[in-house]
């Protein structure tokens, strides 16, 4: 594929996330979005300032954050793994996130749910990868260990949420995953990390390319080896850091890969941008239609992204070419 083809569908997927910001901060259910747009530019105070700075803009900011994170997450692990159906939550992300949700909600009135979820994400990540890492490591073992991981915590989770009926619903609907203001750390460390952990990639993204290599044609095995981990390190902490921004999320860290790379083919020079790119757009679409779809209620953000996701992936396991072996 030429450059000038590639730099073409960079220029539209940026289009595509502008139209993404100005859904998910200006427009509603009632009108377009267009005197929001206008009063950006004169906040006074007003009911409107209010909402844009309280509440709309901040959810835009970590909407960004958690389709980026969700989006290059999975490209990452996708490079190292070569496998296409690998996603950000193999290494037990998900359960730890959810256990760290589930014991802020009962015994600490779920202040700070979002960072409990982080720091359990984190946890659950750390052991998998440092298990996974005793002898030789292996991307297989990564993935028996990191569901094992999974299916148990996901039991222990089950069992508190049943013996704890009165605060079910509030559970189930937090463990879908919404944008949340309650990530216990300030806007703009949230802003600080999230750089530092994007940059930290795009060192490694010249990288990627070596790692698709099969095992056989690489010179030193162990240097490969560090690789790995070090970039299933960097994929755990960036969905880790979604979790933090919004909650546990499906099929973003497949989906955004693999629209990606049928655009771009697989250099992950331009993969890495594209990523960014429809990750993001995926989840900032996803919140205006759950804010307008069934208005004046918002429906779960991980209900939209499932609605939308599944068929699409769906459509990745049924479309000719060999998508499993790719």
């Amino acid at each position: 594929m030429s450059t000038t083809k590639r730099t073409a569908y960079i220029l539209i997927l940026t289009v595509i996330f502008c139209i993404a910001v100005y859904c998910s901060a200006f427009a509603g259910y009632h009108d377009n979005g267009l005197h929001l747009l206008k009063k950006l530019f004169n906040l006074d105070g007003d009911t409107e300032s209010i909402l844009l700075e309280i509440l709309r803009l901040p959810r835009v900011l970590r909407g960004i954050i958690a389709g980026c994170c969700l989006a290059v997450s999975g490209m990452l692990l996708q490079s190292v793994s070569k496998n296409p159906l690998a996603e950000p939550y193999i290494t037990g992300i998900s359960s730890g996130a959810g256990f760290g949700i589930v014991l802020s909600v009962l015994f600490f009135g779920g202040t700070a749910y979002s960072l409990f979820g982080f720091t359990g994400a984190l946890i659950s990540a750390l052991f998998v990868i440092l298990f996974c890492g005793f002898g030789r490591f292996s991307i297989t073992k990564l993935i028996l260990v990191g569901l094992s991981v999974n299916m148990f915590a996901g039991a222990v989770i089950s069992f508190l949420i049943l013996k704890n009926t009165d605060k079910a619903y509030s559970l189930m609907y937090i463990l879908t995953g919404n944008i949340t203001e309650n990530t216990g750390i300030s806007d703009l460390h949230l802003i600080l990390l999230f750089l530092c952990t994007v940059f930290l990639c795009g060192l490694f993204v010249p990288k990627l390319n070596f790692l698709r290599l099969d095992t056989g044609l690489t010179h030193n095995e162990k240097r490969k080896e560090n690789y790995d981990i070090t970039v299933i390190i960097l994929s755990a902490f960036l969905a880790a850091l979604s979790v933090l921004t919004a909650g546990i999320l499906s099929f973003v860290g497949i989906v955004a890969p693999q629209i990606s790379k049928l655009l771009f083919g697989n250099d992950y020079r331009w993969l890495f941008f594209s990523n960014i790119l429809i990750g993001s757009a995926f989840i900032l679409f996803a919140d205006f239609i759950s804010r307008i779809i069934l208005y004046p209620v918002q429906i779960p953000l991980g209900l939209v992204i499932a609605f939308i996701g599944s068929p699409i992936f769906i459509y990745f396991l049924t479309r000719k070419g060999d998508f499993l072996h790719d």
